[in-house]
């Protein structure tokens, strides 16, 4: 899939900025966008960090109604994820990424 492989070159975002002309307020939007997206990249990472499992008998230790814990325990042990087959979603997605990248090569480039 070509946005992984184009996820990890370095872009040059001012250099960008300037060749395409954009606007001020495109060029603000568009920073803002970058740092909501390290932003939440930082979060990720954070997040999958932490530990996933829970400790039920410390809640049985500390809440008084134990069949809600029990209730819980018993929900997340038969708790099974769904399964879905993207497979025609991810090959659309890479004909429309095969395209933009042949339009794109395509062009008149300027000197």
């Amino acid at each position: 899939m070509a946005t992984k492989a184009a996820t990890s070159v370095a872009v040059d975002f001012a250099r960008i900025y300037t060749s395409l002309g954009l606007g001020k307020e495109t060029i603000s939007a568009l920073q803002a966008f970058r740092k909501r997206n390290s932003e939440a990249q930082r979060l990720n990472v954070q997040y999958a960090n932490q530990p996933t499992t829970i400790d039920f008998a410390h809640y049985r230790a500390v809440l008084k109604n134990k069949a809600v814990v029990d209730e819980a325990e018993k929900t997340l042990k038969e708790f099974k994820p769904v399964t879905y087959d993207v497979s025609a979603h991810l090959k659309a997605i890479e004909t429309f990424e095969a395209k933009a990248v042949s339009r794109v090569y395509s062009c008149p480039r300027p000197l």
